[in-house]
């Protein structure tokens, strides 16, 4: 291997290895494409994957059938391989191995991590249920300190409203280390 081609494969090692910084408007300008943000999130749950693969769940997704008509499939690659996969390449979120037809995740696709909860069709993201929980406690509060509720003191509602936070807490924090 010459001298300059080896320069060249320690350079593009260097860039890949180090942690770019992306503006937000860089990432937004990813996360506002549904098809760049499947390409994302199956990257990061399933590991490297061939464009043809991204382009079969895509259309899966997409669809919402098992098996996506051959069109659809090949109008996703289409735009994966000439829209998408080179944006994200060029700003350093993952890198496409032509020969290969491997598409992989670059430490700068990190960046897009707080922007992506997923949220399990029928769930609700957990900053609602932390905004419903202060709500029920706020309304409790107020209903018992202007007695319309006797069967419970003050310093009850205090201790249970105290344990749902507490049980909220750990549950979500044994969420966040699952992903």
């Amino acid at each position: 291997m010459s001298e300059i081609a080896k320069k060249s494969l320690d350079i593009t090692a260097n860039i890949q290895n180090q942690q770019v910084q992306l503006s937000k408007s860089d990432i937004f300008g990813v996360l506002q494409n549904n098809r760049r943000r499947c390409v994302l999130e199956i990257l990061r749950e399933q590991g490297n994957q061939s464009v043809r693969s991204l382009s079969e769940e895509i259309a899966r997704l997409e669809s919402g059938e098992d098996d996506p008509k051959s069109t659809v499939r090949k109008s996703i690659y289409v735009s994966l391989l000439q829209t998408h996969i080179p944006k994200m390449e060029s700003l350093g979120v993952i890198n496409y191995n032509r020969e290969s037809d491997f598409v992989e995740l670059l430490p700068a696709a990190r960046n897009f991590e707080i922007y992506m909860e997923t949220v399990p069709k029928g769930d609700i993201p957990w900053s609602h249920f932390y905004v419903g929980l202060s709500a029920l406690a706020v309304v409790g509060s107020v209903t018992i300190y202007a007695g319309l509720f006797n069967w419970i003191t003050d310093s009850q509602w205090m201790l249970f409203i105290s344990g749902l936070f507490m049980v909220s807490s750990l549950a979500h924090m044994r969420y966040v280390r699952k992903l």
